[in-house]
């Protein structure tokens, strides 16, 4: 049987302890906070960085790919332990060149590596991880998974409604004028991945509650054309678990056969939307053999 390896990156914001749990080796995405460099998760909480944020309002963090160097160390590693090839499954390459620097890094060491665009993130790239060793497992060779996943990347969902402009307009995300107007109309952005992966506009709404009530009726419209995946949707949230919960009824009103997963958010996403994000996310459900 193949000794294979399973590699992300901390975008997938994996539950303290759950991925060494599965065997998953996970990268981590940096933060930069005035100079300083923080690893997602092994440096720096999302509760810690929260904190930063808030003791210093000329700390603007901004985030980089998981260091070269530190994916290079990874595959040798691997390499020396004697596993076969590994899969690595990464955070859209249209918010980060995580993905490019995995198979790049693997290619200078040698080991063989199967790797994939997610074009989502989050609890999504966890589902692919999972089901990607569920095909491993069931003696599904490398093509063969590779083929499934592909088929996942482009049937993903993924909506953030941005909680705090502030955070974006100290990080140049936004204009003054527009975090002005924003907050003169109380207005809530929702953004989403289009068909590449890549973080585009989806609808402004004008309050928090509105923009529940418009994605309970995206998520429905959807699922109603297209099936859930495992019949499980998630929400995702940087430290705002009530507005999650509230997101959750809004769509278990509507969907009341479904579950619904909340999970948090890393710091990378805090860094960049704030803390009162929260987003819903799924697949459709995929025939696969």
């Amino acid at each position: 049987m193949d000794k294979i390896a399973w590699i992300t990156d901390s975008m997938a914001f994996f539950r303290e302890g759950e991925a060494e749990k599965i065997g998953v080796h996970v990268v981590p995405t940096q933060l930069i906070i005035n100079g300083e460099s923080y690893r997602e998760y092994v440096d720096i909480s999302i509760e810690q960085l929260d904190e930063k944020m808030k003791q210093h309002a000329s700390a603007i963090p901004t985030t980089s790919q998981p260091s070269f160097g530190e994916l290079v160390e990874l595959y040798e590693h691997l390499k020396a332990e004697g596993y076969d090839y590994g899969y690595a499954i990464h955070i859209t390459s249209g918010l980060s060149g995580t993905y490019a620097s995995s198979v790049a890094a693997a290619d200078a060491v040698g080991f063989k590596l199967y790797a994939i665009d997610s074009y989502t993130g989050a609890a999504n790239q966890q589902e692919m991880i999972k089901l990607a060793m569920e095909l491993a497992a069931s003696g599904k060779q490398p093509e063969d998974v590779m083929g499934v996943l592909e088929k996942f990347k482009h049937a993903s969902h993924f909506y953030l409604i941005i909680g705090n402009m502030e955070t974006m307009r100290r990080g140049g995300r936004v204009s003054s004028s527009q975090f002005l107007l924003a907050n003169m109309l109380n207005i809530k952005p929702i953004v989403t991945f289009n068909e590449e992966g890549k973080l585009v506009p989806f609808k402004k709404v004008r309050s928090l509650k509105k923009a529940f009530q418009e994605m309970a009726t995206e998520v429905v419209t959807k699922i109603q054309q297209h099936g859930l995946h495992r019949q499980t949707l998630y929400i995702g949230h940087t430290l705002a678990r009530a507005d999650a919960e509230k997101l959750r009824d809004a769509i278990q009103s509507k969907m009341a056969e479904i579950s619904i997963e909340i999970t948090q958010f890393g710091p990378s996403i805090l860094s960049h939307a704030g803390s009162e994000t929260v987003g819903v996310y799924w697949f459709d459900n995929i025939e696969y053999a």
